[in-house]
């Protein structure tokens, strides 16, 4: 027998198999975390136009009816209905946003006070 100490071309072959296997689903990991971080930035961007377009509510009178636009490439639509309530100078309004885009959908749905004479 001869001295020299190394591996053989089998246990060099099964290291080789098992980093492929560990780099596989390594990979495979890295892919589903890079597709969830996408589904939950365009379900942020959605988030964003809803508070946007609410926000801007906020500037001028509102009133019950149906309003729609385009927020950024989000298409939005906006059903403002009164809801019944006792009798006082204050109206609640119901305010049923929904969004689109990014070819995702979002419904988000609020009450507002509106105080009499003042349409806001």
């Amino acid at each position: 027998m001869n001295g020299q100490r190394g591996f053989t071309l089998l246990e060099m072959l099964a290291a080789l198999v098992l980093l492929a296997v560990c780099a596989t689903v390594l990979l495979g990991a890295f892919g589903q975390s890079a597709q969830a971080l996408q589904q939950s930035a365009r379900s942020d961007r959605l988030n964003l136009a809803a508070r946007s377009v609410l926000e801007a509510l906020d500037d001028g009178p509102l009133f019950p009816g149906h309003q729609q636009g385009r927020w950024d490439e989000v298409q939005w639509s906006l059903e403002v209905t009164a809801v019944p309530a006792p009798a006082g100078p204050d109206q609640l309004l119901r305010l049923d946003l929904s969004l689109r885009g990014d070819g995702r959908q979002a419904h988000f749905s609020t009450l507002r006070v509106r105080s009499a004479g003042s349409g806001r």
